[in-house]
């Protein structure tokens, strides 16, 4: 409805004459980003693992952080990150996470109980692989045979977290005010705004207020936690005017940033951040095809998970260790069989299956690793030729543990001569700078967008720039229709406290739209030419999301001119809202979902 705008290069708003609920909107918090939290709380949902780690302030000036150490029946000593396995009961209510959840399925398969429990493993890729992430998005549990809100499960992944930090610090007597303890909750930075939204909407559903709430991309977090490691561990590599690479090698995907460091130490983006689906469960999937192909059974390895999670758990942690020591040195390697595989596959004893092992020769174990890895050589050649130098290239990550991997990108003649570390325990490397992060997340200065964004507006219609068809009438004067005002464009820089501005006016005079909320669709794209006008219609242009005004207690004025400041430049896209007609903040809820 364009009745009652101010047009020119206003923005085209929706008034809805009924007034609209946004459960789940997000509000512009108004906390300090330099706050001075009692502690600050990481929460790492990995694809394979989860984890949390924290610091007080007295620990914080010792540069230290505490993990947490988690036992089960399955692992023969404490780990810092628990399996990312969360359990429902035939009602869907909650059971369990992790480790628990692990032991207390295994027993109920042991009992054939399993039936009436739901088990939700590996469900972080869904938000990466989901093109449209919506609040109604659903989440199908291992056996296929139920499925729940992807919130739901994010939700109590999250909240098991939060309980097991909060009983941790109690126990060791930390003094602390719970409403002064922030919470960064890590995101990979190739997601959507959507999965990012879904992902904080999740956290606060899990407890956390939205004002001890922050979100952390898992690259550049693990920049924090290198950057602040003994100087001669990464030599130069953050000393001004230095370039390097975050290589962030997960389960599921494989997270690029790429980073110059400024004069005063901060960072700046100077590439966007990149990646793809091409983590350690790539390699993962290539060995279960291996063991099908061998058993003649698809269904092999699923089948000794539902008769015998014990030892399914066993083998797939025993090929984990192998992913990793495996080098350039050739060898073959030799995994203990479980009997119960050899009872579902029926399959005599070869060359490569004894009574209780498997033998993969070297040539083929290497083939589990060719993909992602070329995938991944083939992205840093790319960014190179885009950022001309690199000083060092930094992998983190639970895949960078692979000792092949590094060699293989080690010795790749294309970037061998760019120096190649990686950390001791990169795997925790995103949790440790997660909490180094909530504590100065102003460190990352200058990110690069890597959309185009802007509202789409109604401009003063002029034939010589505008096409025919998107003419309008607005009282009485012709105007253009959804004309694509720029904010921001894709691979500009943009500085973490830089907002981009856009002006607005809206008519209230009838009583009935004095309280009517005011929304406003923010547009994102990719390759938008700058040298015509452009369109939100057109194809490649998408609705990004809505910003939601709310009218003050009195209801707004008769004429209200808005000034909204959009922040690109932060982990996640921010909204102020300004009535400038009236000198006051707008209260402002933006919804991606």
């Amino acid at each position: 409805e364009l009745s009652g705008l101010l047009y020119a290069n206003f923005l085209q708003v929706n008034m809805d004459t009924e007034k609209t609920e946004v459960k789940y909107g997000i509000q512009v918090s108004e906390r300090s980003p330099r706050h001075s939290w009692d502690i600050v709380a990481a929460f790492d949902i990995g694809t394979s693992y989860s984890g949390y780690a924290y610091s007080d302030r007295k620990e914080m000036d010792l540069k230290s952080v505490s993990f947490n150490q988690w036992t089960g029946n399955m692992v023969s000593d404490p780990k810092a990150k628990a399996p990312t396995t969360v359990l429902f009961d035939k009602n869907m209510r909650f059971h369990s996470f992790g480790y628990e959840a692990e032991d207390f399925y295994a027993t109920q398969v042991c009992e054939k109980k399993n039936d009436d429990w739901y088990r939700f493993k590996n469900f972080k890729m869904v938000l990466y692989r989901e093109k449209n992430v919506q609040r109604d998005l659903k989440i199908s549990d291992d056996s296929g045979r139920s499925s729940l809100l992807a919130s739901e499960v994010f939700s109590q992944t999250i909240k098991s977290l939060k309980s097991h930090f909060e009983n941790t610090v109690r126990e060791r007597a930390l003094q602390f005010d719970s409403g002064n303890v922030l919470y960064v909750v890590t995101v990979p930075a190739i997601w959507k705004q959507s999965a990012k939204l879904l992902m904080k909407e999740a956290a606060m559903q899990a407890g956390i207020p939205e004002a001890q709430l922050l979100i952390a991309l898992e690259p550049e977090a693990a920049a924090m936690y290198c950057k602040s490691l003994p100087e001669q561990t990464l030599t130069d590599t953050f000393k001004p005017h230095k370039r390097y690479m975050v290589l962030d090698l997960g389960g599921g995907t494989v997270d690029v940033v790429v980073h110059d460091v400024l004069e005063d130490g901060g960072l700046a983006e100077v590439y966007k951040a990149s990646g793809g689906d091409w983590g350690g469960t790539m390699v993962d999937r290539e060995f279960e095809r291996y063991i099908q192909n061998i058993f003649n059974s698809e269904t092999c390895l699923k089948e000794l998970w539902n008769l015998s999670p014990r030892d399914a758990y066993d083998l797939e942690r025993e090929f984990e260790m192998q992913k990793r020591q495996i080098s350039n040195k050739a060898a073959d390697i030799r995994l203990k069989l479980p009997a119960r595989l050899q009872q579902v596959g029926k399959v005599p004893v070869t060359s490569s299956i004894t009574f209780d092992h498997i033998y993969v020769q070297y040539p083929k174990f290497k083939e589990f690793f060719e993909n992602p890895k070329n995938r991944i050589i083939s992205l840093i050649k790319d960014i190179l030729n885009e950022v001309g130098r690199l000083d060092q290239i930094i992998l983190v990550g639970g895949f960078s543990s692979s000792r092949y991997l590094y060699d293989q990108l080690k010795s790749h003649s294309d970037i061998s001569g760019i120096d190649i570390c990686c950390p001791k325990e990169p795997g925790l490397a995103v949790l440790q700078g997660a909490v180094l992060f909530g504590y100065n997340p102003e460190d990352v200065r200058y990110r690069i967008c890597r959309y185009t964004f802007g509202f789409g507006v109604l401009q003063d219609f002029d034939e010589s720039i505008h096409r025919a068809d998107k003419r309008d009438k607005v009282d009485g004067e012709d105007v253009c229709k959804d004309v694509f005002d720029v904010l921001v464009y894709e691979g500009e820089k943009v500085k973490f406290d830089d907002p981009k501005f856009a002006t607005s006016k809206s008519s209230h005079r009838q009583a009935d739209r004095k309280h009517i909320p005011i929304k406003k669709e923010l547009f994102a794209g990719k390759n938008i030419p700058q040298d015509r006008t452009v369109y939100v219609t057109e194809e490649g242009i998408k609705p990004l999301g809505k910003i939601i005004s709310h009218a003050p207690k009195e209801g707004w004025s008769n004429l209200v001119e808005f000034k909204t400041k959009v922040y690109f430049g932060q982990t996640e896209i921010k909204i102020e809202d300004f009535d400038i007609t009236n000198n006051v903040t707008v209260n402002v809820e933006i919804d991606f979902l």
